[in-house]
């Protein structure tokens, strides 16, 4: 699909989607929940709690991603937050209340193959492959991230 930026090509990917075909496509935002209230935010609101609906019976999976410098110089490397479609990721995307809290349904995911990006740029920092400041410049919660290191 390529860019969604309108209501319109939202709504034709997901009916596309309904209907069984596999719907690719890029939404420039930084995290899993701000793609949901993106997507969301492109409805009126009168319509915004049924195409939560529909998206969460759609969705398969969220990939966020960002490349950061490689600690060798040596070009760049990714690091990405992943989201997989389950019963409780699709429970947080119906309920507008709730869809912030999918950071902590993600951290908690490793056994479904999620992860938050604070909890890749650890794996990419013990691994030698980026530096602190750059894990730092490129984390969710740059306080957090250091708290969590320091008790790492």
């Amino acid at each position: 699909v390529g860019e969604m930026r309108d209501r319109e090509t939202v709504d034709i990917a997901l009916k596309a989607a309904e209907t069984g075909h596999m719907v690719y496509s890029t939404v420039h935002t930084t995290d899993a929940a701000k793609t949901i209230n993106r997507l969301i935010a492109m409805f009126p609101p009168d319509e915004q709690a049924t195409i939560r609906m529909r998206l969460a019976e759609i969705l398969m999976g969220s990939i966020s991603q960002r490349l950061l410098p490689r600690a060798d110089g040596k070009g760049r490397t990714l690091a990405c937050e992943i989201m997989i479609s389950t019963e409780t990721t699709k429970e947080y995307v119906r309920d507008a209340s709730r869809t912030a809290g999918l950071k902590e349904v993600l951290e908690k995911g490793s056994s479904y193959g999620m992860q938050t990006f604070d909890q890749h740029l650890v794996q990419l920092l013990e691994a030698g492959i980026i530096t602190k400041p750059t894990a730092l410049s490129a984390a969710s919660s740059p306080a957090d991230f250091e708290r969590t290191m320091s008790f790492g």
